[in-house]
């Protein structure tokens, strides 16, 4: 098989323009009354779509009940995304840094894509992301956790906790 997506929705809602990238040997679970919006569908039009690129042998995974509007992922190694997720517009999450972070490969460019840093991303369940937000490869963010409008995270976020600004800092409990 090439790739194998489950879509288990009952609804699942693609309003705009979405574009699905998906490598060999990738898997793909979207789970019941997903919502993507995008362009002139979204109430804030921030980007011309959702993105979602799933690498060869990647796994992506959203829960239930969630959403993303003009939202960009680039998923190279695993990505889970829990139930209840609300993802602002424009926001960019990615479990690569596209490039090595040698230098010495960085001046041979096919080396430089040939070793990127990956790192498996978890959002929990029922958390909410700002628009214009960035997760990072590495980073879990924890059940009702909210991440503040553009926003950049890079470390892990706790559960019940908010976070924002650049890089991303505790901000209170909720």
């Amino acid at each position: 098989m090439y790739h194998q997506v489950k879509f288990d929705p009952k609804e699942c809602y693609f309003n705009g323009r979405t574009y699905l990238n998906l490598g060999k040997g990738c898997k793909v679970s979207i789970g019941d009354d997903f919502i993507a919006n995008s362009g002139i569908m979204a109430a804030i039009d921030c980007g011309n779509g959702c993105k979602i690129c799933v690498r060869d042998n990647a796994t992506l995974t959203i829960g239930e009940h969630s959403g993303m509007t003009n939202t960009i992922i680039q998923c190279y190694e695993r990505i889970q995304i829990g139930h209840h997720v609300n993802i602002g517009a424009g926001c960019l999450i990615m479990d690569t840094n596209f490039h090595s972070t040698d230098w010495h490969k960085r001046l041979d460019r096919q080396k430089d894509i040939e070793n990127p840093r990956n790192a498996p991303i978890t959002i929990g369940d029922v958390v909410f992301i700002g628009a214009r937000s960035i997760i990072c490869k590495g980073v879990t963010i924890g059940d009702h956790a909210m991440i503040a409008a553009g926003s950049v995270v890079v470390d892990d976020v706790p559960a019940n906790e908010v976070w924002g600004g650049n890089p991303a800092k505790f901000i209170k409990k909720i």
